[in-house]
């Protein structure tokens, strides 16, 4: 093909939609209904979401670094008869920086609280212009009844450690759900591609009737309306592949409806159903499900938060008391200032030592701690009628007391589920040997109706008769091996395995 036909065959298959047929195994079909459900983008995104939420909450003990730096100029009225102007300048530059910060444990703290201030005044009853004023605290302090302890404090985080372990069984659950789906949508098509086969060999069957019934009308063994009824039912037959056509196309949309694929798209299913038999012991099965389903595990994690959140909001109702010490070391120094006031002939007073070295000396007070203070508080409260506490403890309760119904309520279901499940099993086991058993009936029934229709002794409708017998024995061993294997995909899917099954892990 030259490139001009190779351009056109493109744009008149992507103007058509017409591609060629697709083989499809049961696991490579699972395969790509995961790759693009958007349920599964959606849940995905959920379980992202949580994630973020647990660093979020453990953002709660970050230590909080702070720095604030100003500066002030002002003008200040005075009365002191020392100043006639009645009013003195003061120019302030001020830094001050500190950590702070909660532990889980309930401790707080506001360590290395440094600042520094230099002042500059006109103000002649000031000894020190410009001064240096620095300050150096440290303060702990401790809650001993509200928000006391490791558990009380670590409740955010334990509750998104908890809500992302339920995204994940979420993500599960919708993940076993399209499994299931998936493979009930892949062997009701390859039931339906069997079902189609087994009308058009009724069809031929009908056919070959008609064939034979003209012969035996021309040799006189037969009357003529043999011909009329073998024609009718070649036209019913007719109608029934034409119905078994339809039923397989819209299997074969539901499941490429379910992979996202185009529905112009061909696809040939290259599994065929198991019949072998599998044994199931239902106790162990239920005894599985309720360790592995994701609802199960959902509603436990469920119960786990909301009881974490009943003891957090129990702590609530707590008064508050807590106990913290501080110290404080502070510094001062400067140089004298040029304004300071002298009293008559007196000399001025010499500035002490310790303060009369700019800044330098400002450090040095406070680093060798010579002007200490400490501080012991204790600081208690309580809310006088603790409403909204005791509200959030009433709705905590309750919402434990849901949860624990719900998980009672999905232990049911899931046991309903296995038990359904191991029945159909064992419907459909049965059902396939009676559909055997009747097949090989409607095949003997069927040998002796037409050797009595060639000698004369049948009649076509017996044949008939016989004939759809075969055809629908036929079909009921065809819905009953569908049926079994689907029912075999319910039951992983009750026992909680059918991830496992599938070969199909979360990353």
């Amino acid at each position: 093909m030259n490139i001009s036909g190779y351009v056109l065959f493109t744009i008149l298959t992507f103007l058509t939609g017409t591609q060629g047929p697709l083989s499809l195994s049961l696991q490579e079909a699972k395969r790509i209904a995961l790759e693009n459900n958007r349920d599964i983008q959606i849940v995905r995104k959920s379980l992202d979401i949580s994630r973020g939420e647990i660093k979020a909450q453990k953002g709660i003990f970050d230590p909080v670094f702070n720095l604030n730096l100003s500066f002030t100029d002002a003008q200040e009225p005075t009365a002191s008869t020392f100043i006639p102007s009645g009013s003195i300048s003061i120019k302030e530059f001020n830094t001050q920086s500190g950590i702070s910060g909660t532990l889980p444990t309930g401790t707080f703290y506001n360590l290395f609280n440094f600042s520094i201030t230099r002042t500059t005044t006109d103000s002649p009853i000031e000894t020190l212009s410009p001064n240096w004023t620095t300050n150096l605290s440290f303060t702990i302090g401790q809650e001993l009844l509200r928000n006391f302890g490791l558990d009380v404090n670590l409740t955010p985080i334990t509750v998104a450690k908890i809500s992302s372990d339920i995204s994940r069984k979420e993500l599960e659950a919708v993940i076993s759900n399209i499994l299931l789906n998936v493979e009930t949508a892949y062997w009701t098509a390859v039931a339906a591609r069997q079902e189609l086969e087994n009308q058009r060999a009724g069809l031929e069957l009908a056919k070959d009737l008609q064939r034979r019934n003209e012969i035996q009308v021309e040799v006189g063994i037969l009357p003529p309306v043999a011909i009329t009824q073998a024609k009718s039912e070649v036209a019913a037959r007719e109608v029934d592949v034409i119905n078994a056509e339809n039923e397989l196309r819209a299997a074969e949309d539901r499941l490429k409806n379910l992979l996202a694929l185009p529905l112009t798209q061909q696809i040939i299913l290259t599994d065929t159903p198991t019949e072998v038999i599998r044994p199931f012991n239902e106790s162990n099965v239920l005894k599985e499900a309720l360790e592995k389903r994701p609802e199960i595990v959902q509603a436990n994690l469920d119960i786990k938060g909301k009881e974490t959140l009943k003891k957090f909001f129990s702590n609530q109702r707590l008064p508050s008391l807590s106990i913290q010490g501080t110290l404080n070391l502070k510094g001062l120094g400067g140089k004298e200032n040029p304004n300071r006031i002298v009293f008559g002939d007196l000399p001025p007073q010499p500035i002490s030592e310790k303060f009369n070295d700019s800044f330098r000396d400002s450090f040095r007070n406070l680093f060798e701690a010579e002007f200490p203070t400490w501080q012991v508080l204790g600081v208690f409260s309580f809310p006088i009628f603790n409403w909204t506490a005791q509200g959030n403890y009433i709705k905590a309760s309750a919402e434990l007391d849901r949860s624990v119904i719900t998980y009672k309520k999905v232990v049911d279901d899931i046991t309903l589920e296995v038990r359904n499940a191991i029945r159909e099993i064992e419907n459909s086991i049965q059902r396939i040997e009676a559909a055997k058993s009747s097949i090989e009936l409607a095949k003997e029934v069927l040998r002796n109706e037409e050797e009595r229709l060639k000698v004369g002794v049948g009649t076509t409708r017996d044949v008939i008769e016989a004939q759809r017998d075969l055809i629908n024995a036929r079909t009921q061993l065809i819905n009953a091996i569908a049926s079994y294997n689907i029912a075999l995909a319910q039951l992983e899917y009750a026992r909680g395995t059918i991830m496992e099954e599938s070969k199909v892990e979360i990353e």
